[in-house]
C-alpha cells in the first residue's frame, strides 16, 4: 500500500500523458513527421537550460517561459513544413533542429558547474516526484487543449487523415504545432525528454499495428501506455531503478505484443 500511495501522483500524471500524447502521437504518425515531437521536446529542454544558465529554478515560471518560447519557435517553422514537398527534406529539417538543440543544450549547461546534472534531469525528468499542484496546472492546461482540439476536430482531422493532395489551411496548422509545443513544455519539465517522446510515439505506433481505424487505435493506445505505466513505475519503484528510463524500456515492450496480436489476428 506504502508503494502505490508513493507512485500515486506518478501514475496520475502518466495517464494523463497517455491519454493526451496518443491522441496527438495518432496525428503525428498520420502526417508522417515522426520526430517532429522529439524535436519539439528538445528545444523544450535547450528554452530550460538557457534560464538554468540564467540563475533560474527548472520548475520556476521564468524556466516555463523560456521553454515555452523555445517550442514555439519550433513550432512556428515546422507549421510550415508542408509547403516543403520532399518528405526527406521534411525529415532532415526536423533531425537539424533536434541534434543542434541537444548540441545547444549541452554547451549551455557545460558553463555552469551543476549543468550535467541538470542536463541528466532534462532527459530523465523526475516524474516520481512530480506533485499534486504540478498535476493540477498540467491538467488544467491539458484540458484546455483537450477542449479546443475536440470543437475544432474537424479540422485537425482533415489534416492529418484526410486527402493530402488538397492544400492544407496554415492557420490549423499552426493551431495544432501551437498546442502540441503548449503540451509537450508541461510535459518536459516533469517528465523528461525521453519519456515524452516514448508517449508521444510508442502507444501510438503500437495501436496503429493492430487496428486501422482511428477511434479503435486512440483507445487501443490508451489502455496499452497506461498498462506500460503502471509496470514501469512498478518495476522501478522494486528495484529502485531510474523511473523515466524504466518506464520507457518498459513501453518499448508494446510495439512486439501489438506485433505479435497482429499476426494472430491474420492467422485467426
Amino acid at each position: 500500500m506504502d508503494a502505490w500511495l508513493i507512485l500515486l501522483p506518478a501514475f496520475v500524471m502518466t495517464a494523463l500523458m497517455v491519454v493526451t500524447h496518443t491522441y496527438l502521437g495518432l496525428h503525428i504518425l498520420a502526417r508522417g513527421i515522426i520526430f517532429a515531437d522529439l524535436a519539439l521536446a528538445q528545444m523544450a529542454a535547450l528554452g530550460a537550460s538557457v534560464a538554468f544558465l540564467m540563475g533560474e529554478e527548472s520548475h520556476s515560471a521564468t524556466a516555463q517561459a523560456f521553454a515555452f518560447a523555445a517550442t514555439f519557435i519550433a513550432a512556428a517553422a515546422f507549421s510550415q513544413l508542408r509547403r516543403i514537398k520532399d518528405t526527406t527534406t521534411r525529415e532532415v529539417t526536423i533531425g537539424v533542429v533536434y541534434v543542434v538543440s541537444t548540441a545547444l543544450s549541452i554547451v549551455i549547461l557545460s558553463r555552469s558547474s551543476q549543468g550535467m546534472e541538470e542536463l541528466k534531469a532534462i532527459f530523465n525528468g523526475n516524474i516520481l516526484w512530480v506533485s499534486w499542484e504540478e498535476i493540477a496546472a498540467i491538467s488544467l492546461v491539458y484540458a484546455i487543449v483537450a477542449l479546443f482540439h475536440f470543437i475544432f476536430r474537424r479540422p485537425f482531422f482533415d489534416l492529418s487523415f484526410s486527402d493530402k493532395s488538397k492544400e492544407p489551411s496554415y492557420l490549423w496548422e499552426f493551431f495544432f504545432f501551437l498546442s502540441f509545443a503548449i503540451v509537450i513544455t508541461m510535459a518536459v519539465s516533469v517528465a523528461g525528454v525521453l519519456l515524452v517522446f516514448a508517449f508521444l510515439i510508442i502507444p501510438a505506433f503500437s495501436a496503429s499495428l493492430i487496428h486501422k481505424a482511428y477511434n479503435i487505435r486512440l483507445i487501443i493506445g490508451w489502455l496499452l501506455g497506461i498498462v506500460g505505466s503502471i509496470a514501469g513505475l512498478f518495476v522501478a519503484f522494486v528495484f529502485d531503478l531510474p523511473v523515466g528510463a524504466t518506464v520507457v524500456s518498459l513501453l518499448g515492450v508494446l510495439p512486439v505484443i501489438a506485433a505479435g496480436i497482429r499476426v494472430l489476428r491474420k492467422i485467426s
